[in-house]
């Protein structure tokens, strides 16, 4: 019966297989299932362009150390390349791997179309350089099909320029690590930043000319300025500590726009963020347990639900839904006009349980019914 299969199924089957694929059982498995099966498998490369490479052991080191030259072979000389490297070993070993992935002198770089390199570590493992040669040599190759680049938990010494060359990246993420220079980000669509180091910092700031979606949080460099963010739609800040820079920054076409912060101070340069009044979603998350702080925060949220004119959605927290809850008096004839905006409370974050306690259960739900009390005509919970 699998004789009779035609070609697209078997593919199909191929493919589906090398998703779930572990290391004792990989996608050359199917390999053994009859002649047939090899042979159509065995030279159609788009099968062997996928690597998946989970290093949780040296056993499974060892595993794709024999298995990388043969599935490389097979995979043809254009067919582009999706690396992901998760390491929970030694990473020096990964380095090994990725030696053979890029081939000789570089080589097979001008075959990768994404890249994934994580190590699985609250500290990042420092790459030095040893008898003047980089370990992470190859990530200062040419990678002109490269299109989505994502490091997390690497750190490198200065004086090494990587990535030089990425004319066709468009994703971007970066977390938790020291890196020697900025990938080339002016055709990026969609960047991540969190927690970044960077050794070249001193010569400016980053250009993303091109970005829609913009995900900043933690430590990370200064913000780019007007010109840089005409095509941005989404701006994320989670716990960023240069939220100040928003006052100085024009975006034109921004859309929708989500805040998190524990304090007043994160909060506060949305006074002055011209920006605003073209937000049509807004996520705003806060823990301010201080009783001095609440007025505060109704009073810049009382600025934003006025000065978002074009304002449909607010996501808020249990936090946030109190405070507008008490203040219902003075706010709530905006949720009531014709255009109403839609308020929708969005619970059960893994830090909103443990900052609720126990008893979050109980006060959520007397939030909710108070709610629903109030008449809010577009309230709902997303949970």
């Amino acid at each position: 019966m699998h004789e009779r299969l035609s070609f697209d199924v078997i593919v199909q089957v191929f493919q589906y297989y090398q998703l779930e694929e572990s290391p004792p059982y990989p996608v050359e498995t199917l390999l053994l299932v009859c002649k047939t099966w090899n042979k159509i498998a065995s030279n159609y490369p788009p099968i062997w362009s996928r690597y998946d490479i989970g290093l949780y052991s040296k056993g499974y080191f060892t595993l794709w150390l024999r298995r990388l030259p043969l599935r490389l072979s097979r995979s043809g000389p254009k067919t582009p390349l999706h690396i992901k490297i998760k390491i929970a070993i030694t990473p020096t070993l990964a380095i090994s791997l990725l030696n053979i992935l890029a081939g000789e002198n570089g080589a097979l770089c001008a075959k990768w179309n994404s890249l994934q390199f994580c190590y699985h570590s609250t500290t990042p493992f420092c790459f030095s350089v040893e008898n003047e040669e980089h370990p992470l040599k190859v990530f200062t190759y040419p990678m002109p099909l490269l299109t989505s680049l994502e490091i997390s938990s690497v750190s490198m010494s200065a004086g090494v320029v990587i990535f030089p060359y990425l004319p066709s990246l468009k994703s971007v993420h970066i977390s938790d690590s020291h890196i020697c220079n900025y990938p080339d980000m002016s055709r990026a669509k969609e960047i991540e930043l969190s927690n970044v180091h960077c050794w070249d910092d001193l010569h400016g700031p980053i250009r993303i000319p091109e970005v829609q979606d913009l995900r900043l949080s933690g430590t990370i460099p200064s913000l780019p300025h007007a010109r840089g963010y005409k095509n941005l739609r989404t701006l994320i800040l989670q716990k960023h500590d240069q939220t100040s820079s928003l006052k100085d920054v024009s975006m034109p076409n921004l859309t929708s726009l989500s805040i998190e912060a524990k304090g007043i101070a994160g909060f506060c340069p949305l006074m002055d963020f011209p920006a605003i009044t073209g937000i049509h979603t807004l996520y705003l998350k806060a823990f301010l347990p201080h009783k001095m702080d609440r007025k505060e925060m109704y009073r810049i949220i009382s600025h934003l639900l006025h000065a978002c004119v074009r304002l449909r959605e607010l996501w808020v927290t249990e936090y946030i839904l109190s405070i507008l809850l008490e203040n219902w008096h003075s706010c709530g004839h905006l949720f009531k006009a014709e255009s109403a905006i839609r308020v929708i409370l969005n619970i059960w974050t893994v830090e909103e349980k443990l900052i609720l306690g126990e008893g979050a259960t109980n006060a959520v739900l007397k939030k909710v019914a108070m709610a629903y009390r109030l008449q809010i005509p577009n309230f709902s919970v997303f949970a």
